[in-house]
């Protein structure tokens, strides 16, 4: 009986440690997905473009915008600030922004952005770059993520801009 008594107290510390070590070592441990859920994202949108207030350094426009973006894995509005100068790459427009993408029920992540297109006498301009996700609310809080970003611009039209973004977005979770 003795002997019986004690393989089970031996089990059940047992038990009892594995479990303190699983729930004791996982608490304040982040988990991200492993094969990461995708971006694939088109935002239509309407721009106002004013001189830059630097002449000399960018030579070029602060641009707002207010849209729509639709896709993976958000769908709701689209606003942005960006600086579009070309004073800094030779030849190039260099365009760094940052956008926010907000669902209908107030979720959003922010991303910023790099793309640079050819100066050119064409009315149509194809910027590409890359994109990260700065930060979220919501759904999105812990989220991260990058990718690739290409814009159509036509000089003439600033109400119908289109950008896309393609990419993976990591969401993080506290235990």
């Amino acid at each position: 009986m003795t002997g019986t008594i004690q393989r089970w107290t031996g089990r059940i510390a047992g038990t009892t440690a594995a479990a303190v070590l699983i729930v004791g070592g996982t608490t304040g441990t982040s988990f991200a997905i492993e094969n990461p859920p995708t971006v694939d994202i088109t935002a239509n949108f309407g721009v106002v473009a004013t001189t830059h207030p630097d002449t000399v350094g960018c030579d070029g426009y602060k641009v707002t915008g207010t849209g729509t973006a639709t896709g993976k894995p958000v769908t709701g509005t689209w606003t942005q600030t960006e600086d579009a100068c070309t004073a800094t790459v030779a030849g190039k427009y260099e365009i760094k922004g940052t956008a926010m993408v907000t669902e209908p029920d107030g979720d959003k992540f922010k991303i910023s952005y790099h793309l640079t297109a050819p100066l050119t006498s064409d009315t149509m301009v194809y910027p590409t770059g890359t994109f990260s996700i700065l930060r979220g609310e919501g759904t999105y809080e812990d989220a991260t993520g990058g990718g690739q970003m290409s814009a159509q611009v036509n000089l003439l039209d600033h109400d119908h801009v289109t950008a896309r973004l393609t990419g993976y977005i990591r969401f993080f979770w506290q235990v």
